[in-house]
C-alpha cells in the first residue's frame, strides 16, 4: 500500500522546515552557552589555583613574621626593680634644657633634678 497523498503536503513541509530552522537555532543557542559555561569553568579552575597558592604564600608570611617578631624579642633586656619617674623625667630633661639654653630652669622640683640624674648616671 503507498502513502496517501495529501493535499497540503507542501505545507506540511513547510512546517518542517520551519521546525527544523527554530531546532536548529535553539542547538546553536544552547551549544554557544555551552561555551561560555566551559570558559567559565576553566577560568572558576585558574581561579581556584591561584587562591590555593596565595593562601600558601599567606601561611608562609604569616610565619615569617612570627619568626621575625619571636627573633627580635629574643634579645631584649628586661630590667627590674629600677625606680622611674617617667613624666619626672621628661619634665626634669626640660628643665635641663631651659637651664642649658639660659631660662632658668628653677621651676622644676628639686626630686625632678635628683630623679634625672639617677637615671642618667645608671
Amino acid at each position: 500500500m503507498a502513502p496517501k497523498k495529501s493535499a497540503n503536503l507542501p505545507d506540511e513541509v513547510e512546517e518542517i522546515k520551519k521546525s527544523l530552522d527554530f531546532l536548529s537555532a535553539e542547538i546553536k543557542t544552547v551549544a554557544a552557552q555551552q561555551n561560555k559555561i566551559m570558559e567559565l569553568m576553566g577560568e572558576i579552575q585558574s581561579l581556584k589555583i591561584q587562591n590555593i597558592e596565595k593562601d600558601k604564600k599567606i601561611t608562609f608570611l604569616e610565619n615569617r613574621v612570627a619568626d621575625l617578631e619571636q627573633y627580635t624579642r629574643m634579645n631584649d633586656l628586661i630590667i627590674n626593680g629600677l625606680k622611674t619617674r617617667h613624666r619626672s623625667y621628661a619634665r626634669a630633661a626640660a628643665a635641663s634644657e631651659d637651664t642649658a639654653v639660659g631660662r632658668g630652669g628653677a621651676d622644676a622640683p628639686e626630686v625632678d633634678r635628683e630623679s634625672l640624674e639617677q637615671q642618667m648616671s645608671h
